[in-house]
């Protein structure tokens, strides 16, 4: 038996086969050893829940969306530490490892994530946001309503707190902003958060419409906030304005780039919203 701590890895899948492959390969590369990986897939109609078994991950069937998912697996889990990975990320290989010492002094870590092998325009524009996000990191970046920054590793008791705190009735509808809502809570019970050096890659589309019907989904999804609900706020607040430090003499050419892709981004949305109805 293994004397390092069992960390579980949730992935939500949806029709995810082109990318789950590498997800998983990463978490397989982890120099860390005692992991359990659990794939929680919504009715995905290609070979992603084929591809995970073949990386003797735990497939889940789940029926809601996405931030039900997350909450499935961790139901399923057995980890002292949870780790809420996306199929398009990632781990580096020493992630983990690095990770678990730090967890002695935070509650929370956020993965600092950079993009995987930028090549298109598209591509090249999301890099630039990111890097921007980690190149200007203060005191707001970790401020659950309108910072830049959200953990993707919890303790377990945390974790299980914040879901408990979620207003139940959006658990199973939510898609947009489901990560923020779940740290919205987290940050309540605990401020000891902390961040991760090179953590994560993310493996963002190349092609415009792949990413416009990605946003305008998440449009569409906003309709199940109901107008005056608790987390009306935090809705707004992470819809509103463009990154900080933009305009920062050094950040000139990042602050260009982010624009366009944030404008590109929140325009999606925006007809998601308006035009798009609520989701099926």
């Amino acid at each position: 038996m293994s004397d390092e701590p069992l960390v579980s890895i949730t992935i939500p899948t949806m029709n995810s086969e082109d990318v789950i492959g590498g997800c998983l390969a990463s978490v397989k590369r982890q120099s860390y050893s005692n992991i359990e990986i659990l794939v929680v897939d919504s009715l995905s109609t290609d070979r992603t829940r084929e591809i995970a078994a073949s990386y003797g991950a735990k497939v889940i069937n789940y029926e809601g969306r996405l931030l039900g998912a997350r909450r499935e697996g961790l139901f399923h889990s057995k980890g002292e530490y949870i780790l809420l990975l996306d199929s398009d990320q990632i781990l580096e290989e020493t992630a983990i490892q690095r990770a678990i010492p730090m967890m002695d002094k935070y509650d929370m870590l956020v993965l600092e994530e950079f993009a995987y092998e930028p090549s298109s325009w598209l591509q090249k524009l999301l890099a630039a946001d990111r890097e921007l996000i980690h190149k200007t990191i203060d005191s707001r970046s970790l401020d659950p309503l309108q910072g830049t920054l959200l953990p993707r590793l919890f303790k377990r008791d945390i974790l299980l707190k914040a879901f408990d705190a979620v207003a139940q009735e959006l658990i199973p509808r939510v898609v947009h902003h489901d990560h923020a809502i779940i740290y919205y809570e987290a940050r309540k019970i605990s401020s000891k958060v902390g961040i991760l050096e090179k953590g994560v890659y993310h493996r963002d589309p190349a092609r415009f419409i792949t990413i416009w019907k990605r946003n305008y989904r998440y449009g569409r999804s906003l309709r199940e906030f109901p107008p005056s609900g608790r987390y009306k706020e935090l809705v707004k607040k992470r819809d509103r304005g463009f990154r900080r430090g933009s305009l920062r003499p050094k950040n000139l050419g990042l602050g260009l780039r982010s624009f366009i892709i944030l404008a590109l981004l929140k325009a999606a949305q925006k007809a998601g919203y308006w035009l798009g109805g609520r989701l099926a």
